[in-house]
C-alpha cells in the first residue's frame, strides 16, 4: 500500500447536491408543490457544509470517477477491465474532501439554478444547487500497488478528471461541470 498526495484544480464549475433528510421526506406524495423560496436558501440546504463553515464533497467520488475512466483499459493479461480493480485498489483516507478556493477552503458559492428533468415522472422542476466556479481540493490516496501501478492510477486520475468529472450535471452525465486537472501527484515515503 503506497500513499499518494493529490492536488486538483477545477477547470469547470464545480456543481453540488446532497440528497438530504428534507429530500426525502418530501417524496411522501405525488402532488407537486410549488415553493417560491428563496434561491440561495434552497442552494443551501443542498450543500456539503462542514461544521466550520467550510464547503466540502464525498470523497468516495474520486475512486468513483477514476473507475469509471478504467472501463476504458484492460489489465495486462486479462480480458478485464481496470473498472473492476479501482475499487479495490483505491482508497481515501476520510469521507470528505474539503473544496479550496485559492489558498484556503471556500466559504460562499454562487448560486446555479436550472431546470432538471425527475426521470421517474419525466416532469420539469427548477433546482437551485451550489456553484464553485474556481475551485480545487487537496487529498491523499492508498493505492494497493500490487493490484493498480502508481503510474496507472496517475493515469486514470488525469482521465477522469477531463472526461468523467465529479459533482452534479459533469460530463459523464452529459453536463459541462465538474472537470478538474492533476496538478500535484506526489507519492508519500
Amino acid at each position: 500500500m503506497k500513499t499518494v498526495s493529490v492536488e486538483i484544480r477545477g477547470t469547470s464549475p464545480l456543481l453540488i447536491h446532497r440528497f438530504g433528510e428534507e429530500a426525502e421526506q418530501g417524496k411522501a406524495t405525488r402532488r407537486v408543490k410549488v415553493d417560491n423560496s428563496n434561491p440561495r436558501d434552497e442552494a443551501t440546504k443542498v450543500a456539503y457544509i462542514a461544521p466550520d463553515g467550510t464547503f466540502f464533497f464525498n470523497a468516495f467520488s474520486i475512486p468513483a470517477c477514476m473507475a469509471n475512466a478504467g472501463a476504458n483499459h484492460k489489465m495486462r493479461g486479462s480480458r478485464k477491465t481496470l473498472k473492476f480493480i479501482v475499487p479495490s485498489a483505491v482508497r481515501m483516507n476520510s469521507d470528505s474532501v474539503t473544496i479550496l478556493n485559492g489558498a484556503g477552503p471556500a466559504k460562499d458559492f454562487e448560486v446555479d439554478s436550472r431546470p432538471v428533468t425527475i426521470p421517474a415522472t419525466k416532469g420539469r422542476i427548477m433546482r437551485h444547487r451550489p456553484r464553485f466556479d474556481c475551485w480545487g481540493a487537496k487529498f491523499d490516496l492508498v493505492i494497493n500497488d500490487n493490484l493498480l501501478g502508481i503510474d496507472d492510477a496517475h493515469r486514470l486520475l488525469t482521465e477522469a478528471g477531463e472526461y468523467i468529472g465529479i459533482g452534479d450535471f459533469r460530463p459523464e452525465k452529459r453536463g459541462p461541470f465538474g472537470c478538474f486537472r492533476v496538478t500535484a501527484f506526489e507519492e508519500q515515503s
